[in-house]
């Protein structure tokens, strides 16, 4: 089963029902399903521990709905969740319309978690919404952080989930260009793409072929890695300058055997790196006059932990289980009550 929805939402609230559980807590997690759904409910496992309402998102990810689709899904579905489980007080005009809505917590708390696909648009989500009264906590399993690079032969590390990962790279851009938007590839927030733009003059793109039935044969798969141009890496800032972007605490989990492994090390270096060089206000990004204000600034922003990897063996499998949506659930109910 592929992920789901065009922005849609799920509730599964097993001990409660809707109205209970969308009051009763005072924070809210959106999570993505990176693959099919597995046998046990995550949403309620990740509820009890996080002691929050855990709300699935919805999106719709292959050849028919290939991307931007996606990510238009997903906003979709966190501007519900802005409006539904997070309301702004200010946005009513009384307060009793404020006091009778069907959630009366302001502001609650907000993190996000995903898993593969749903990683990446969780990432997306993470570096994009982090605005005051926004997303301040983001867990991460073993996403796919950046469609743009070649992946590894299927045949070099066996997983089914790596070849559905192989697959879906190639029949979800209909244009192989949507893959260098740092949207979908949050990587490149970051840094620039380790390969040229592919335009239609480069002699490894072609048009896709409009039978449906030649879909294996499509000629927007990747060539060789020889025929990819590469192109000099440099980092970009992120956030932009006098931006109120503040990025969350964030956990990444990645697996030995999973193929992206090293991107999503990368991001995780390159996410704390931002925060190290500009802190949480991109102003401070900007050299004192003296070099003692610069080290300890230097030596202030390292104190700041904002990444956290979590390295499991390759045995576990790539997706979550029961234990580890329940260990990732106690470390955002954690983090949603700090204050950052």
């Amino acid at each position: 089963m592929a992920p789901r929805g065009d922005g849609t939402l799920s509730h599964l609230p097993s001990l409660q029902t809707r109205r209970e559980l969308m009051s009763g807590w005072d924070q809210a997690v959106p999570y993505l399903f990176g693959h099919n759904h597995p046998p046990y409910n995550p949403l309620a496992i990740l509820s009890l521990s996080a002691r929050a309402t855990v709300v699935e998102i919805g999106y719709r990810l292959s050849s028919k709905d290939p991307y931007p689709k996606p990510i238009h899904d997903v906003t979709a579905g966190y501007d519900w969740i802005r409006t539904h489980l997070s309301p702004n007080p200010s946005k009513y005009n009384n307060t009793e319309s404020y006091r009778t809505s069907p959630v009366h917590l302001p502001n609650k708390p907000l993190g996000i978690c995903g898993e593969l696909a749903g990683g990446s648009l969780a990432a997306m989500l993470a570096l994009t919404e982090c605005k005051p009264n926004g997303i301040t906590t983001t867990a991460l399993n073993n996403p796919i952080i950046d469609w743009s690079s070649p992946l590894h032969p299927p045949n070099q590390i066996d997983s089914k989930l790596n070849h559905d990962i192989t697959h879906l790279r190639t029949t979800s851009f209909s244009n192989p260009q949507h893959r260098y938007d740092p949207f979908a590839s949050p990587l490149l927030f970051f840094r620039t793409p380790a390969y040229e733009l592919p335009t239609p003059q480069s002699p490894y793109h072609t048009p896709p072929s409009p039978s449906p039935k030649s879909e294996k044969s499509s000629s927007d798969s990747d060539p060789p890695s020889s025929e990819l141009l590469p192109r000099r890496l440099s980092h970009r800032k992120h956030p932009p300058l006098g931006s109120t972007l503040r990025f969350p605490m964030t956990r990444i989990e990645v697996s030995d055997d999973f193929m992206l492994r090293t991107q999503a090390m990368e991001f995780a270096a390159l996410m704390q790196r931002s925060v190290n060089l500009y802190g949480d206000d991109p102003e401070n990004g900007r050299k004192s006059l003296y070099a003692d204000d610069n080290r300890e600034n230097e030596r202030q922003m390292k104190k700041k932990k904002r990444v956290e990897v979590v390295e499991r063996d390759g045995g576990e499998g790539l997706l979550w289980g029961e234990k580890e949506v329940m260990e990732m659930g106690s470390w955002m109910e954690e983090m949603l009550r700090r204050k950052l």
